[in-house]
Protein backbone atom coordinates (compact mmCIF):
# COMPACT_ATOMS: atom_id res chain seq x y z
CA UNK A 1 0.00 0.00 0.00
CA UNK A 2 1.23 3.42 -0.94
CA UNK A 3 0.08 6.63 -0.28
CA UNK A 4 -0.08 9.60 -2.98
CA UNK A 5 -0.94 12.86 -2.86
CA UNK A 6 -1.64 15.17 -5.90
CA UNK A 7 -0.98 18.94 -5.94
CA UNK A 8 -2.76 20.86 -8.72
CA UNK A 9 -1.12 23.24 -10.90
CA UNK A 10 -4.97 24.93 -11.65
CA UNK A 11 -4.35 28.73 -11.84
CA UNK A 12 -0.84 28.04 -13.02
CA UNK A 13 -1.64 28.70 -16.34
CA UNK A 14 -1.34 32.30 -16.03
CA UNK A 15 2.39 32.22 -14.97
CA UNK A 16 2.89 29.28 -17.73
CA UNK A 17 1.27 31.55 -20.45
CA UNK A 18 3.41 34.39 -19.83
CA UNK A 19 6.34 32.01 -19.35
CA UNK A 20 5.84 31.03 -23.04
CA UNK A 21 5.23 34.83 -24.21
CA UNK A 22 8.89 35.70 -22.89
CA UNK A 23 10.12 32.98 -24.85
CA UNK A 24 11.32 30.43 -22.02
CA UNK A 25 11.09 26.83 -21.53
CA UNK A 26 7.71 26.17 -19.58
CA UNK A 27 9.05 22.49 -18.96
CA UNK A 28 12.46 23.68 -17.50
CA UNK A 29 10.38 26.25 -15.21
CA UNK A 30 7.73 23.59 -14.30
CA UNK A 31 10.00 21.17 -13.32
CA UNK A 32 12.07 24.08 -11.47
CA UNK A 33 8.63 25.20 -9.42
CA UNK A 34 7.63 21.69 -9.16
CA UNK A 35 11.03 20.62 -6.91
CA UNK A 36 10.23 23.85 -4.64
CA UNK A 37 6.91 22.85 -3.65
CA UNK A 38 8.29 19.06 -3.51
CA UNK A 39 11.18 20.51 -0.72
CA UNK A 40 8.35 22.12 1.15
CA UNK A 41 6.49 18.94 1.07
CA UNK A 42 9.74 16.81 2.31
CA UNK A 43 10.53 19.10 5.22
CA UNK A 44 6.84 19.07 6.47
CA UNK A 45 6.85 14.84 6.47
CA UNK A 46 10.30 15.01 8.24
CA UNK A 47 8.52 17.42 10.92
CA UNK A 48 6.20 14.76 11.40
CA UNK A 49 7.51 11.87 10.68
CA UNK A 50 8.22 9.85 14.10
CA UNK A 51 11.91 9.66 15.21
CA UNK A 52 12.72 6.93 17.45
CA UNK A 53 15.68 5.82 15.19
CA UNK A 54 15.56 8.63 12.67
CA UNK A 55 15.71 6.00 9.56
CA UNK A 56 12.33 7.37 8.42
CA UNK A 57 13.32 10.75 8.78
CA UNK A 58 16.74 10.03 6.69
CA UNK A 59 14.47 8.30 4.21
CA UNK A 60 12.19 10.81 3.45
CA UNK A 61 13.57 11.82 -0.51
CA UNK A 62 12.70 13.58 -3.93
CA UNK A 63 12.31 11.29 -6.67
CA UNK A 64 12.51 13.65 -9.90
CA UNK A 65 11.07 15.87 -11.55
CA UNK A 66 10.22 13.11 -14.23
CA UNK A 67 8.21 13.82 -17.44
CA UNK A 68 5.91 12.20 -19.74
CA UNK A 69 4.76 14.10 -22.66
CA UNK A 70 3.82 17.58 -21.01
CA UNK A 71 3.49 15.63 -17.70
CA UNK A 72 5.76 16.94 -15.40
CA UNK A 73 5.49 15.25 -11.65
CA UNK A 74 7.75 13.39 -8.40
CA UNK A 75 7.17 11.69 -5.57
CA UNK A 76 8.53 12.71 -2.38
CA UNK A 77 8.64 10.69 1.19
CA UNK A 78 9.50 6.99 1.75
CA UNK A 79 10.16 5.93 -1.83
CA UNK A 80 10.33 2.07 -2.40
CA UNK A 81 13.03 2.01 -5.04
CA UNK A 82 16.27 0.55 -4.59
CA UNK A 83 18.24 3.67 -5.15
CA UNK A 84 16.35 5.52 -2.46
CA UNK A 85 15.84 2.75 0.47
CA UNK A 86 15.31 -0.84 1.25
CA UNK A 87 11.93 -2.80 1.10
CA UNK A 88 11.80 -3.27 4.98
CA UNK A 89 12.31 0.80 5.29
CA UNK A 90 9.45 1.24 2.76
CA UNK A 91 7.82 -1.45 5.03
CA UNK A 92 8.25 0.36 8.34
CA UNK A 93 7.19 3.88 6.93
CA UNK A 94 4.04 2.00 5.44
CA UNK A 95 2.96 0.70 9.00
CA UNK A 96 3.79 4.12 10.52
CA UNK A 97 1.19 6.13 8.46
CA UNK A 98 -1.18 3.32 8.49
CA UNK A 99 -0.87 1.27 11.78
CA UNK A 100 -0.66 -2.22 11.94
CA UNK A 101 -2.93 -4.44 14.10
CA UNK A 102 -0.59 -4.28 17.06
CA UNK A 103 0.42 -0.53 16.75
CA UNK A 104 -1.61 2.49 16.46
CA UNK A 105 -0.48 4.90 13.31
CA UNK A 106 1.26 7.71 13.68
CA UNK A 107 0.65 9.26 10.17
CA UNK A 108 3.19 12.00 8.85
CA UNK A 109 2.48 11.59 5.32
CA UNK A 110 -1.53 12.45 5.16
CA UNK A 111 -1.09 15.25 7.66
CA UNK A 112 1.75 16.71 5.63
CA UNK A 113 -0.52 17.10 2.14
CA UNK A 114 -3.33 18.39 4.25
CA UNK A 115 -1.89 20.84 6.19
CA UNK A 116 1.02 21.92 3.66
CA UNK A 117 -0.93 21.97 0.17
CA UNK A 118 -0.77 25.32 0.17
CA UNK A 119 2.49 26.21 1.66
CA UNK A 120 3.91 23.63 -1.63
CA UNK A 121 1.62 25.86 -4.02
CA UNK A 122 3.10 28.98 -2.74
CA UNK A 123 7.02 28.17 -3.14
CA UNK A 124 6.05 27.13 -6.52
CA UNK A 125 4.33 30.08 -7.47
CA UNK A 126 6.95 32.11 -5.71
CA UNK A 127 10.07 30.09 -8.02
CA UNK A 128 8.11 30.81 -10.75
CA UNK A 129 8.34 34.48 -10.27
CA UNK A 130 11.84 34.61 -8.25
CA UNK A 131 13.26 32.65 -11.24
CA UNK A 132 12.81 35.88 -13.35
CA UNK A 133 10.83 33.41 -15.61
CA UNK A 134 7.76 35.70 -15.00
Amino acid sequence: MTTQGYISTKGFEEFLEKIVEAGRDVDEAAAIALIEGCEVLKEGMQQRVPKDSWNLHDHIQIDGPHQEGNYIYAEVGVIHKKQFTDAETARYGNSQEYGTSSMPAQPYIRPTLAEDKRKARKAMRESLIESGTL
